[in-house]
């Protein structure tokens, strides 16, 4: 995870003076905060694999920047999320049950518990997308390495718009909100491709993998 402070120095470029920000540091976290938390919202781009170490099929497995450990107690899964993360969508269960348009037959509760209907269902391999909540500092590697420019986009429209502000500039924010649409748009489609990509079902999506 990326801590949000990583895009002051960019909006301190847009909004500021011989490089230096005339927006204070909490307003610039802030705004960020709410532009990632608003681009997985949509974009449904925070994706992770979780998985049970005690399960037979995952005894080699590690977890990584794109895969989290699980717990399972008869139908309910609990997944051990990134700090100040939550589920938004539940893509599959295991290996080739993948519902990119269905429902799954479950239910996830906030934060972080998937509860099955089944109790024989297989969970051996989990796919979330997450996004992260109002006590976020830090935005996901992929997201903010993949997407940096879209979302310091966001970031400086959200800033821009704030009314009574020194910095508002509401004539010039609605330039810096479209580009930050855009690279919702991108990364909901890269999303949607990796569905129908010609590839192992586990792999979800390609860019996610």
């Amino acid at each position: 995870m990326i801590q949000l402070d990583e895009f002051v120095d960019g909006v301190s470029i847009h909004l500021g003076n011989a490089g230096t920000s005339t927006v204070p540091r909490i307003a610039i976290i802030f705004a960020a905060r709410q532009v990632v938390k608003q681009f997985c919202d949509e974009s449904l781009s925070y994706i992770v694999h979780a998985f049970d170490p005690t399960d037979d099929k995952n005894t080699e497995r590690q977890p990584t920047s794109t895969s989290i450990y699980m717990s399972r107690i008869d139908k309910q899964c609990r997944l051990a999320l990134p700090r100040n993360t939550h589920i938004i969508k539940v893509w599959q269960l295991a290996d080739c049950t993948c519902q990119p348009n269905d429902e799954l037959d479950v239910i996830y509760d906030y934060p972080n518990m998937v509860n099955l209907y089944d109790n024989h269902a297989d969970t051996s391999n989990v796919v979330v997308s997450l996004s992260v909540d109002q006590h976020a500092l830090e935005c996901p590697d992929y997201i903010f390495h993949q997407y940096y420019d879209g979302i310091l986009s966001g970031i400086i429209a959200y800033l821009q718009a704030m009314p009574n502000r020194e910095w508002a500039m509401p004539n010039f924010a609605e330039n810096h909100q479209q580009k930050f649409m855009q690279a919702i748009a991108l990364a909901r489609r890269a999303v949607d491709k990796g569905f129908k990509k010609r590839q192992a079902p586990n792999s979800i999506p390609a860019n996610f993998g």
